[in-house]
């Protein structure tokens, strides 16, 4: 009969007894010298193995989350993500650009029509061999007027002669004045213009606006014909139409606000553009930026654990599939690599939308696109089986466990509690007899 056998039929003895044995044990451990223990301590199993497990699966889990987020914001499905982001543009770049101060702008759609854009005036000489020698110097000054009522001077003297004696060509003579003109910093600004071998000099107010202008008065040198104006400064223009109606206005600058000011445009050309919101290209470029990032880093980090387990080698089969047909991932700026990763050309991804938007955005957001099917390879590896993304090291933590205290007991508890109580009444009688 073993040592603390107790029967079947009573299994409330076996309950009392187990407790007092239990009870007798913690006794003896307690009083009997601290070195020696008749049963190893129970002590958490393998604390480096789980902990390392817990960390991988963590690290696991957030780069397929991070992949399926970076994956929504493309997918079209989502309402508020980067695929369906929207900013007020207008519909000709070439006429005029917009874009919103704060808020949203106008809740309906506007359009201008540019009758005339604001200039500046501008003075031009008459051309001149730019290499023939000087004939005489420089002597005159420009007399500049703002809208506001300010008036300004500035002179420009140059002598036809160097430091050195020797005369200057026409265009040396032309680019001295302008520096002087520049260099004051007045109502103007100046530059040469060489075209064909001959040098004029070109004198441009730096407001635009019928009130600003200037007068050159002197004389000119080299830079004949100065006096005259080429180009008037003049207003701009234009006509908005909201909700059917039409209001006429005049700027002295290209610069303008739209919608109560909370529309700023630039008026470059003559013509007609709508102002509405758009497509927001740079949200979805930089979406398609970090998919391939996160992507990228997902495929990195199975590729470094194949040996955890067979789900990690079923999962990273899957990532390095292709997320489309080349021709699509070519429409989005993405190339696939041998070794499974993508890269991102982001000057063809900015071309393509320019070229043709509506597909380049079905490539990417259409529910058979690349977003898509990111997100689903994403969501396939969130849902894996925790256990198969470690059951190697499971295995290996296990092959090291079985000659310990604790599972030495767990061999007893498995055969029931009659067997687990025999395991601890011997124990208890090997610490009082050693």
């Amino acid at each position: 009969m073993a040592v603390g056998r107790i029967g079947s039929s009573m299994s409330s003895y076996m309950n009392y007894t187990s407790s007092i044995n239990q009870l007798r044990l913690q006794q003896a451990l307690n009083n009997y010298h601290s070195n020696r223990q008749a049963v190893t301590p129970v002590q958490r199993v393998n604390r480096t193995y789980k902990d390392a497990s817990l960390n991988f699966l963590k690290n696991y889990n957030t780069k397929m989350t991070d992949l399926m987020q970076s994956a929504n914001s493309l997918r079209g499905s989502n309402s508020s993500g980067a695929a369906n982001a929207k900013k007020l543009g207008s519909s000709d770049n070439s006429v005029l650009t917009a874009k919103e101060r704060f808020g949203r702008g106008s809740a309906q759609k506007l359009s201008v029509n540019v009758t005339q854009v604001a200039k500046a005036q501008m003075n031009q000489s008459v051309g001149v061999n730019a290499k023939a020698k000087a004939s005489s110097g420089m002597n005159f000054s420009i007399r500049s007027k703002s809208a506001s009522g300010g008036v300004s001077n500035l002179f420009v003297q140059v002598d036809a002669r160097k430091k050195n004696g020797g005369l200057r060509t026409n265009q040396e003579m032309l680019e001295e004045a302008a520096s002087q003109i520049n260099r004051a910093k007045g109502g103007v600004q100046a530059n040469v213009v060489v075209k064909d071998g001959e040098a004029s000099l070109q004198i441009t107010g730096k407001q635009t606006g019928e009130g600003n202008t200037f007068q050159v008065n002197g004389d000119t040198g080299a830079a004949g014909g100065l006096h005259e104006t080429a180009q008037e400064a003049q207003n701009a223009k234009y006509t908005v139409t909201e909700n059917g109606t039409s209001r006429n206005y005049v700027s002295s600058t290209n610069e303008i606000s739209l919608g109560m000011g909370s529309i700023q445009a630039t008026l470059k050309k003559e013509g007609q553009a709508n102002i509405e919101p758009q497509a927001d290209k740079e949200s979805l470029i930089s979406g398609v930026e970090d998919l391939v990032s996160n992507y990228n880093k997902a495929v990195e980090f199975l590729k470094s654990n194949t040996d955890k387990g067979s789900e990690i080698s079923r999962q990273l089969r899957n990532m390095t599939r292709s997320l489309g047909s080349q021709q699509s991932l070519e429409m989005a700026g993405i190339t696939a690599n041998k070794d499974g990763t993508l890269s991102f050309d982001k000057e063809k991804l900015t071309e393509n939308l320019r070229r043709d938007p509506k597909l380049v955005q079905d490539v990417i957001s259409d529910r058979n696109g690349i977003a898509q099917a990111a997100f689903d390879r994403g969501s396939a590896g969130a849902r894996a089986n925790s256990a198969g993304l470690v059951q190697s090291s499971v295995r290996q933590a296990e092959s090291s466990q079985g000659t310990d205290g604790y599972h030495f007991m767990n061999t007893f508890s498995k055969s029931g509690a009659y067997n687990l109580n025999n395991y601890m009444a011997l124990g208890l009688m090997m610490d009082y007899f050693v």
